[in-house]
């Protein structure tokens, strides 16, 4: 299996995650959690190096505080759609944009950087154990990672409450690479194995979306997408919610020596 580029799926992506609640949800819950651990985001100056920063959403609120921005993804076209955005709404944003697998990163920089966000990506990759140790080349001593990644345990949880009991049964559970099913969603047990042997120190963990995708399409249409969005955050550091979130969020922080 190889790493899943997205260049097909670029329209599908956009519709379907940024411009809907799941995009709100994930966006609130990612900002609230490096407000409270990273200092210096409301601020702005860190140096900040976006993996796979897909169409560039979040990096956006960053360039917005004054924050200057390295996007990278394997996907030419999720990185063209983020240069428009850029330009669009953020056209003197301190950025640049590198197209490149993170195995590859280092023929464009060797800088290490204040802040790494590597979100979504992880469930995509062949290789998802190898990807913190990657990432650790690029953090500085003292700086911060951001991680976010598609839960198994969510999955096979929100296919249980849906009766979809042969995805289970067979598992069944990865996506085949032509939907937004990630191809190779990952145990959060081993993603704590890995922080934990490469030394970073795990500050906060939230669930992304804790709830949400349990709610009826027409109901989802009927309440306040502000009253879903407090009650995401509200429970999504709390157990058992957080565990059966959709996606896990955790911020850790390299030792300064």
């Amino acid at each position: 299996m190889n790493d899943l580029n997205f260049d097909n799926l670029v329209r599908r992506f956009g519709k379907n995650i940024y411009h809907t609640a799941k995009g709100r949800i994930r966006l609130a819950v990612l900002w609230r959690d490096l407000l409270e651990y990273v200092p210096g985001i409301e601020q702005g100056g860190l140096s900040v190096l976006d993996v796979g920063a897909g169409q560039g959403h979040l990096a956006l609120q960053l360039a917005e505080k004054g924050h200057q921005l390295t996007l990278t993804d394997i996907s030419e076209k999720m990185l063209d759609a983020a240069r428009d955005i850029f330009q669009t709404q953020q056209p003197d944003a301190d950025v640049n944009f590198y197209h490149t697998p993170l195995q590859a990163l280092s023929g464009f920089t060797d800088k290490q950087y204040d802040l790494v966000l590597c979100h979504a990506v992880m469930e995509w990759l062949a290789e998802p154990e190898k990807l913190i140790t990657q990432l650790l080349d690029y953090i500085k001593p003292g700086g911060y990672l951001s991680l976010m990644f598609y839960s198994r345990t969510g999955l096979i949880y929100q296919n249980l409450v849906h009766g979809n009991f042969s995805h289970v049964f067979n598992n069944q559970l990865a996506g085949d690479g032509t939907t937004l099913t990630p191809t190779n969603p990952q145990d959060p047990g081993d993603v704590d194995k890995w922080l934990q042997q490469s030394g970073l120190d795990v500050l906060c963990k939230s669930g992304v979306r804790v709830f949400y995708d349990g709610i009826h399409r027409q109901r989802r249409k009927e309440i306040s997408e502000e009253e879903i969005i407090e009650l995401e955050m509200r429970f999504s550091r709390q157990q058992p919610y957080q565990s059966l979130a959709r996606y896990i969020h955790v911020i850790a922080k390299r030792s300064a020596e």
